[in-house]
């Protein structure tokens, strides 16, 4: 009999336990990506790359859309793709060092497109997709 009794409290106290609480994007900046790219997301010269000057050129191709959700860090961040959507546009509009002006905010529904194909040639894709921006900025 007792035992019931401490079953049932045990469970009127697990009863609101759900998955993890959802984080607003800055604070999820601060808990999957600061430490590696700071807090102003300049990243540590010659290990990991800066995201100010690269979010909005990225973002405004279909490559590097694709790159910024399969990097490592995003596409196996413990995120729901909801939060990594959110975490990104949150990023391009707080970290960029150019503000874009014309900027399709990432989707759960794209993140999942692309989050579960694995980047196999991170640096080599970055690489091309810096070329690519390069060409992006001299239009500009």
């Amino acid at each position: 009999m007792l035992w019931r009794t401490g079953a049932r409290l045990l469970a009127l106290l697990f009863a609101g336990v759900g998955p993890a609480a959802a984080y607003e994007p800055r604070i999820n900046y601060m808990l999957q990506c600061m430490g590696c790219h700071t807090p102003d997301g300049s990243g540590e010269p010659g290990r990991v790359p800066s995201v100010k000057t690269t979010l909005v050129p990225f973002a405004t191709s279909a490559a590097g859309r694709r790159y910024l959700v399969q990097v490592p860090g995003a596409s196996q961040s413990t995120l729901s793709d909801a939060e990594l959507a959110a975490l990104l546009n949150w990023m391009i509009e707080n970290l960029s060092a150019a503000k874009p002006d014309r900027f399709t905010h990432f989707t759960a529904a794209e993140v999942a497109s692309f989050r579960r194909t694995p980047l196999v040639e991170v640096r080599a894709t970055r690489e091309r997709l810096l070329r690519s921006s390069t060409q992006w900025s001299k239009e500009r």
